[in-house]
């Protein structure tokens, strides 16, 4: 049998030929293809476009930071019309189900464990015309291939990665926690803490924050209202527009527009930025003010207590305040 293995980055890239040796090993009788093995001095889009009519299965490898490519999604289309409606199965390493967009979700994702893989394994055996289907042989053969498989692929998952510079990888990259420390001369939020969440398909995200004051105290709230993404850049730009309320000032409403420039490091990762953005009181006549700002990427201790659901008020306040004063 023939299959197809849909890699989209440099690190998926990597997983699919990891995968296409595991394969080898576990399943033998299946062929498996990944793109790079095109034949030199040939049209690549007919080759591919044979490819894909000849498979019997996909295999879908889906990684951070872009989740899955838009063209992913029309080879994962190819090749369940040229199975014959079978025999499609995304591969998720180390994202999440809500990252993987819904056209796939409805082919029983598996995950990056030994278990699931386990059961990939059975599920493909199965589709063999000529095999005898899964054997104590297999699963012997199996439980000693895993390791490898394994080892390669957290190894490619350190790797730098391209999908940062495209608009789902750059969504993705940034996801999670971050505090923004804000320089203003009236204002007397300091800090803020930071939540972008990634839409559930993967195109955009909204923004929610927290501002604190010193001491740690509650100073305001706030959300997006629109975000756009430049992430074609070396440095990527993210604007959005936002309105939200300050305690002291709880029937007032502000808003503005936010601009904020982030720095991709050299293993591909997105841990700083900076930027302004300006505060505009939405009903009263106040003077508008601009506010510098910087951002750093929270730590998984950070996050576990600003979004734990056992940790308590006083705990994040601590927090926010120990933050702001190491940030002076």
């Amino acid at each position: 049998m023939n299959a197809f293995i849909s890699w989209s980055g440099s690190r998926e890239l990597l997983i699919a030929k990891a995968l296409k040796e595991w394969l080898a090993v576990v399943v033998p009788e299946v062929q498996s293809f990944v793109s790079p093995e095109l034949q030199k001095g040939k049209p690549w889009f007919a080759e591919l476009a044979k490819e894909l009519k000849d498979a019997d299965m996909g295999f879908m490898c889906l990684a951070p930071p872009r989740g899955a490519s838009e063209w992913q999604l029309v080879e994962a289309g190819a090749v369940w019309k040229a199975a014959g409606g079978g025999g499609l199965f995304p591969l998720c390493f180390h994202i999440r189900e809500r990252d993987v967009p819904e056209p796939l979700r409805a082919f029983q994702l598996t995950h990056f464990t030994e278990d699931d893989f386990r059961r990939l394994a059975k599920s493909v055996s199965t589709l063999l015309a000529r095999a005898p289907g899964w054997t104590r042989t297999r699963q012997r053969t199996f439980e000693k291939s895993w390791p490898l498989f394994k080892k390669q692929v957290e190894t490619a998952l350190r790797q730098p990665d391209n999908g940062v510079h495209t608009t789902r990888g750059f969504i993705h990259a940034v996801a999670g926690g971050w505090w923004e420390r804000v320089w203003s001369e009236r204002d007397t939020t300091k800090l803020s803490w930071m939540w972008f969440e990634p839409s559930d398909d993967g195109t955009s995200q909204t923004i929610t924050g927290h501002g604190f004051s010193k001491g740690g105290s509650f100073a305001s709230q706030w959300e997006t209202i629109l975000v756009s993404v430049q992430a074609h850049l070396p440095e990527p730009i993210l604007e959005y527009y936002w309105e939200g309320r300050h305690t002291h000032k709880p029937n007032l409403l502000f808003g503005g527009k936010c601009t904020i420039q982030f720095c991709i490091s050299a293993n591909g990762t997105i841990d700083e930025g900076s930027g302004e953005f300006k505060d505009v009181c939405m009903n009263a006549a106040l003077p508008p003010t601009t506010k510098l700002i910087a951002l750093q990427r929270a730590t998984p201790e950070e996050i576990a207590i600003m979004t734990g659901k056992n940790r308590t008020l006083r705990a994040r306040r601590a927090l926010a305040d120990k933050k702001l004063k190491g940030w002076l």
